[in-house]
């Protein structure tokens, strides 16, 4: 008889911390119920309505499927995976610590900062329930957290300031930074904590199409401060820059292998190594930095924090071990990238000067009969210019990737002619204009 995993789903738990109810569903492995004396390890994870099932957007984690084929392939440990319902408009309350360095009175929305509570809530409330009905490793060296976007940035508070409770945090895509995107001044919405915990794992990932609202100065700024703790670098700490991936569930599914594998798996040899990053590096104007992604034979793909690089001619450029291009003279050479018997190469060419911003002017046009009171979004709010035309002028850093949609504010959405939603891609490589001709919204 096939034994085959399961998710379950506990209705309205209640929280005497944050008085709310919400839904808390709860993954058991292939073999929980065959084996009536075995204890798992646990993975407790934010937003749990999203991680098994659809969001509002259409898309999935699709944590079970990722781990039921890890464990399939003897990849990773059976595990139990705890998905915690947001609760919609308190997400960003219960998501948000009042500690030093969280600048959250300058966030895009109104924050009641609730996150020690949550983390009360968390920890008091939701595990001793999951340890007591389960069959859990309750022990801290088996617990992990994981969560995105500003769940993220909640596992990366409660993570570091509870190691008594969990000893691996994935820490996916986190809304570190508030920057405005007209200013584009920058807010920090973390802390920095001042020693190393006894963390046994952690992962740290972003896309590379998340435009403002995930950087990648911002997440590799706090993967180094926790390198600088003595988090080891590309063992003890993972750090993954994903090319191409945006700000949405269908990205973290995609990647969720590897912090998976991270916590749970076994260390394994590398299969290959690719060079990713700009081709030009100006002597002056923005910097530079290339992204070195390692695959192992496992699966798990990671960026070197660290890597070993040599350069073919040092007297055009030379390049820091974290990967940050340094130009000396205008020309053209190759870096080379090795690691554990794998390398890769990349033709770099440094020119007089690349610009720090571009200037992109976004015009949208869209069939008439709009009500009045719709406002149009394409990532950012679009203004109206009359007889069926939106427009924004928007100021960006250079090599800035967004990947976007054309969105109302009554809910309805730009698609083909299939009812497919249209996603546009843009990244932000010199001045220029966008016209965007929307004939369909979604129903």
């Amino acid at each position: 008889m096939e034994h085959r995993s399961s998710i379950l789903r506990i209705e309205s738990f209640y929280s005497s911390y944050l008085e709310n109810r919400r839904d808390l569903f709860v993954y058991l492995p292939p073999s929980y119920d065959l084996d009536q004396g075995r204890r798992y390890p646990v993975l407790y994870m934010h937003d749990g309505q999203n991680i098994f099932h659809p969001a509002f957007n259409g898309y999935s984690w699709h944590v079970h499927t990722t781990i039921d084929r890890l464990v399939e392939g003897g990849v990773i440990e059976e595990i139990i995976v705890v998905g915690i319902a947001n609760m919609g408009m308190e997400r960003s309350n219960e998501f948000t610590h009042d500690l030093e360095g969280v600048r959250y009175q300058d966030d895009k929305v109104d924050i009641r900062p609730l996150g020690h509570i949550y983390e009360k809530f968390l920890i008091e409330e939701v595990k001793p329930y999951m340890d007591r009905i389960f069959r859990t490793k309750p022990e801290a060296e088996h617990t992990a957290l994981m969560g995105s976007s500003r769940g993220g940035q909640v596992t990366y508070h409660i993570g570091l300031r509870r190691p008594d409770v969990f000893s691996k945090l994935g820490i996916i895509s986190p809304y570190l930074y508030y920057v405005d995107p007209v200013t584009l001044e920058e807010f920090p919405q973390y802390h920095t904590f001042e020693s190393k915990q006894p963390i046994s794992r952690i992962w740290i990932d972003l896309g590379s199409s998340e435009g403002l609202l995930i950087m990648e100065k911002h997440v590799r700024e706090a993967a180094e401060k926790l390198a600088a703790l003595g988090y080891e670098a590309d063992n003890e700490l993972c750090y993954l820059y994903a090319p191409g991936a945006a700000h949405v569930e269908k990205d973290w599914a995609a990647r969720l292998a590897s912090p998976l594998i991270h916590f749970y798996g076994h260390q394994s040899a590398a299969r290959a190594v690719t060079l990713q990053g700009d081709d030009e590096v100006g002597l002056v104007g923005a910097k530079s930095r290339l992204n070195p992604i390692v695959e192992m034979e496992n699966g798990l793909q990671m960026t070197l924090l660290r890597a070993d690089y040599q350069v073919a001619n040092p007297e055009i450029l030379d390049i820091k071990a974290d990967g940050t291009l340094v130009p000396k003279c205008v020309g053209e050479t190759t870096i080379t990238v090795q690691y554990r018997g794998v390398r890769a190469s990349r033709t770099i060419r440094v020119i007089p000067e690349t610009p720090e911003h571009v200037i992109l002017d976004l015009n949208v046009y869209v069939p008439t009969g709009l009500p009045e009171n719709v406002r149009m979004y394409a990532w950012f709010p679009l203004t109206d210019a009359g007889q069926g035309t939106y427009k924004t002028r928007l100021r960006l850093p250079l090599h800035t990737e967004l990947v976007f949609q054309v969105t109302r504010t009554d809910g309805r959405i730009e698609v083909d002619c299939n009812g497919n939603t249209i996603e546009h891609n843009y990244k932000a490589s010199a001045d220029g204009t966008v016209d965007i001709h929307v004939v369909r919204w979604s129903s």
